[in-house]
């Protein structure tokens, strides 16, 4: 029971770290959902966790055939801000929660006109805005780790280790692929997955990205082309008003991050255009904004889009249809417990003004 207990303190560790419920390690709340959910994966007993739900909640009974129980939302909580320290999606995007599949969000296309007047002149009629609609696909997400019985059993389990690697680790490697390349079939849509054109926000259809070519046809740079001016070029597609506020930023993979840490200014000086951070826990800057790491982003190649830059905040909406669940099956494979962790997840770009990228071509 001492390491059982050791596990839930690093749970309520991270709570502290993530300000949930308080903040407080100590939160009667918090340990109360903890042990809820330590007793049922050890036991199989829902009791304590249902007795968790509001009042207006039903919870399954031992047979649960509604498909598994609601894990407790202080532990929900936690899961879902390790995901956001995992994807620099989730730390960026919009993010809504939602108890419906026919989600969807308004987009002002172009926007209503307007103009000046006298005090007597006519107030000729404007144009109305042009609204697009978005409806971000949703697909069900899953974990399914397993642990012998026999390691159940002994109270050396780690409950916050288990979670950490089993759970929030996988969920955030689907996601975060989804949320880049993603079809829409069944998953969220990537904005990777969107048309392209070269052409400015003002002539290029709704639902297509810009892109700015490097001029060279399988690098970012060459003899002729510095590397530096595409990427100014490409912060300067993005209207004043998209670059500013939260969720700007670059995104990029740890190769491609490689290449552009190397990029110097022109001149005598030749200092490197990148920066890093000299705080802890911060991002890198480049040309002013923030750099983040996305593995799912295209390496280096012809005809790839290896960086984008935006608003993400405005660029991409992320949609959580439902809580955490998890079904515990002590019987389809003997000698094992599985615990099958399930939650409804969509995504889409929205604003396609919002998203720029870099294209290695020519043109």
């Amino acid at each position: 029971m001492r390491d059982i207990r050791a596990s839930i303190d690093e749970i309520n560790a991270a709570f502290a770290a993530h300000r949930i419920g308080g903040g407080a390690g100590d939160n009667p709340n918090v340990q109360r959902a903890q042990a809820a959910l330590v007793d049922f994966m050890r036991t199989g007993r829902a009791d304590a966790m249902a007795a968790l739900l509001p009042q207006n909640r039903s919870m399954s009974s031992d047979s649960d055939p509604d498909g598994g129980y609601t894990v407790p939302e202080q532990i929900d909580s936690v899961i879902q801000n390790q995901l956001i320290e995992l994807s620099p999606m989730r730390a960026l995007a919009s993010i809504v929660r939602t108890s419906t599949a026919d989600y969807s969000k308004l987009i002002n296309r172009r926007g209503a006109t307007s103009g000046w007047v006298g005090e007597r002149s006519d107030r000729p009629t404007t144009d109305t805005p042009m609204l697009g609609e978005i409806k971000p696909p949703m697909g069900e997400l899953y974990a399914q780790p397993e642990i012998t019985a026999r390691l159940m059993d002994d109270s050396a389990f780690d409950l916050a280790a288990f979670l950490q690697e089993n759970v929030s680790d996988e969920f955030s490697m689907q996601e975060a692929g989804a949320f880049v390349f993603g079809d829409g079939v069944e998953k969220p849509r990537g904005f990777l997955s969107l048309p392209t054109a070269p052409t400015a926000d003002a002539t290029r259809p709704f639902g297509t990205l810009q892109y700015k070519a490097t001029g060279v046809a399988g690098d970012i740079f060459d003899g002729t082309h510095n590397g530096i001016d595409v990427l100014i070029d490409l912060v300067h597609s993005l209207r004043p008003s998209y670059r500013a506020g939260e969720g700007v930023g670059w995104q990029m993979n740890s190769t491609t991050a490689s290449i552009i840490r190397k990029l110097k200014s022109l001149g005598d000086t030749a200092n490197y255009l990148w920066q890093d951070s000299a705080i802890a826990g911060q991002p890198s800057m480049l040309l002013g904004y923030p750099v983040y790491e996305n593995e799912y982003m295209n390496d280096v190649g012809v005809n790839t889009y290896p960086i984008a830059f935006g608003n993400w905040k405005r660029g991409y909406t992320i949609v959580d249809r439902s809580e955490l669940r998890l079904l515990r099956d002590p019987y389809t494979k003997k000698g094992w417990i599985r615990f099958y962790f399930t939650k409804r997840v969509g995504g889409a770009p929205t604003d396609s003004n919002a998203i720029k990228l870099l294209k290695v071509a020519i043109n």
